[in-house]
């Protein structure tokens, strides 16, 4: 039987250690994200055949993550998860998926095994830099008029997050959980425990300040080469606040990441309208696997 563990901070060089090997791009294969969500999620961790290997729950359903590691040692830990979900009596669910892992599933011949379900609600929304910067043609029109419009009736600047402004800073964060969100223990969670441990996390972070107060607070990191937004949140009651955010900051932060990742919609609608509205340039598509 296989021993999971919960997610510590303190496992962020292990984890980074593993991931390293692979370099999957999409975001759950992050460690911000799966520290953040673990108590959303019940992420737990194992090392098992080399690999670390990942697992959590999605309403109430037990799920794996493609494991980490060498080719061969991936193909071993496969088997060693199907084993111990079988000798539970629990389906071998893979999860968000993305088309390079199922290359790998097909290369180790194991691709018949499994039933494949795309998972749109886990798409990341994927776009370059300089367009969120630039905010030019003619799909972001829209935009700009109200990035424009912000900054006629604001006076306005990017702040790095410090002692000074920390509690604004995270009263912003509660303030535009409590008023927005439709599933907001979870969303203050994970929020929060990325605020509070983002220099552990090496994030890189900002404060949209609007007429003295704050009114944005992103949080974000480089992941081989492009720029993942973990945390962004914006005043919706003032126009244009949340194009400001994102385009202050990409201007001075990240420069050298060529794409920036708005991360999944999880199925959310309003979230899905709001990321679309920038025009991805591309998506990292995934898909479940479940053992037959």
């Amino acid at each position: 039987m296989l021993s999971f563990k919960r997610i510590e901070i303190a496992d962020r060089a292990l984890f980074t250690q593993y991931i390293d090997v692979n370099r999957f791009i999409n975001s759950e294969y992050c460690f911000t994200t799966l520290f953040t969500w673990r108590k959303a999620f019940r992420i737990e961790y194992a090392v098992v055949e080399g690999c670390l290997c990942a697992m959590g729950d999605w309403d109430g359903m037990e799920y794996y993550y493609f494991p980490l590691g060498k080719k061969n040692d991936a193909r071993r830990a496969l088997a060693a998860l199907g084993e111990h979900c079988a000798n539970r009596g629990k389906p071998f669910v893979l999860m968000s998926m993305s088309a390079d892992m199922a290359s790998l599933l097909d290369e180790f011949g194991l691709s018949d095994n499994f039933m494949r379900e795309e998972r749109r609600e886990f798409y990341d929304y994927v776009y370059k830099r300089e367009k969120l910067v630039s905010l030019g043609g003619n799909k972001l029109h829209g935009k700009r008029n109200h990035f424009n419009n912000f900054i006629m009736n604001h006076d306005c600047s990017m702040e790095e997050i410090t002692d000074a402004n920390c509690g604004a800073c995270r009263e912003m964060l509660i303030s535009a959980i409590d008023r927005r969100s439709s599933n907001a223990e979870d969303e203050l969670e994970v929020t929060m425990s990325a605020f509070d441990n983002r220099d552990a996390l090496g994030l890189t972070c900002g404060a949209l300040t609007v007429d003295g107060g704050v009114a944005g607070v992103i949080l974000a990191e480089d992941f081989y080469g492009s720029a993942i937004i973990d945390i962004a949140k914006a005043d919706v009651e003032i126009r244009g606040a949340s194009v400001a955010l994102f385009k202050l900051f990409l201007e001075k932060n990240l420069t050298h990441c060529e794409y920036v990742n708005f991360t999944d919609d999880m199925g959310i609608e309003g979230l899905r309208r709001a990321k679309l509205s920038y025009a991805p340039d591309f998506f990292i598509e995934k898909y479940s696997f479940t053992a037959r």
